[in-house]
């Protein structure tokens, strides 16, 4: 993904991607972070990135907004209709969810994101862009987060900041510290197991996994936007799309591999994470391309 990305920024010489009416010209992101690692506290980062964004670019317009003990990052884009998929809405986003972890070294939970537009078809992987409450057809994108994080001191060095900008947009499209989360970690444990069928144990189990009690655990996946009943709903509906157009399974087996008691109990699950039946979900992906044709595309364009 990185380096699809550098591609594009480097064809175009453009970071905004094609889609605003004018191109931004590679090096603004850098010059940017540059002028902002100086100051001192998260809230002052974020504020000066925010004016010389919006000193630079009429395209993107943004503002901080502290509502009682939340902030908003909103952001408002006078020409949305350059970017017909909200691609690189989303992905303008993520840049600054991501840049603000990255400067105080540490995840911040998201509490909610706000979109313009309708709930697109791709909205069950913004869950992993964003794991936290979703809300659509608002007047602007926000993203909103504990004011708390605000007081927070830059760790980072120059030198960190030259390496971070080499490999960028590596560490933009990660979140710092996510790998050591109890969400990543409770994922980590239901997504290995030795059995082919799918076990959930109890949660007072998975609590003394991990030497904590249930009260903290609960306590701690709330702090990060999840909890147990999200996170195996996630994993069993992802598993079942790749089982589905991946694996080819039918409905009976893949019921059987995610613990389902009967197929019209996985078929009900199934319809309510995607909207559609297990057989309509795979006809609507049938115009697709196979993933080999993907995989080729992908290869030639890097």
């Amino acid at each position: 993904m990185t380096r699809l990305v550098q591609r594009i920024w480097s064809t175009l010489n453009d970071e905004f991607m094609g889609c605003t009416e004018h191109p931004c010209k590679q090096g603004v992101f850098a010059l940017m972070s540059r002028h902002v690692l100086h100051y001192k506290s998260l809230e002052a980062v974020l504020t000066q990135g925010i004016v010389f964004y919006n000193l630079f670019s009429d395209d993107i317009q943004m503002k901080l907004v502290q509502r009682g003990d939340s902030v908003e990052i909103e952001v408002h884009f006078t020409r949305p209709e350059l970017d017909p998929d909200n691609f690189f809405q989303e992905f303008w986003l993520v840049i600054w969810h991501r840049f603000a972890s990255w400067v105080i070294g540490k995840m911040i939970p998201l509490k909610r994101v706000c979109f313009t537009y309708g709930k697109p078809s791709h909205a069950n992987e913004l869950k992993y862009l964003f794991p936290c409450q979703h809300h659509f057809n608002r007047s602007a994108l926000k993203l909103c987060f504990s004011a708390e994080f605000l007081a927070c001191s830059p760790v980072r060095t120059q030198r960190d900041l030259s390496h971070f900008l080499k490999h960028s947009p590596a560490d933009l499209i990660t979140i710092p510290g996510e790998e050591n989360s109890y969400r990543a970690r409770i994922r980590s444990l239901l997504l290995h197991q030795e059995t082919n069928i799918m076990q959930c144990p109890p949660f007072t189990q998975v609590a003394e996994k991990f030497n904590v009690s249930s009260q903290t655990l609960r306590r701690k996946l709330k702090s990060e936007g999840s909890s147990y009943p999200q996170i195996k709903n996630e994993i069993r509906q992802d598993l079942a799309i790749e089982k589905l157009l991946s694996q080819k399974l039918s409905v009976s087996e893949i019921a059987h591999q995610l613990g389902f008691s009967e197929p019209r109990s996985f078929t009900r699950a199934f319809k309510h994470w995607t909207g559609l039946t297990p057989t309509d979900y795979l006809q609507s992906k049938q115009p697709l391309l196979d993933t080999s044709v993907y995989i080729n595309i992908l290869e030639r364009t890097i």
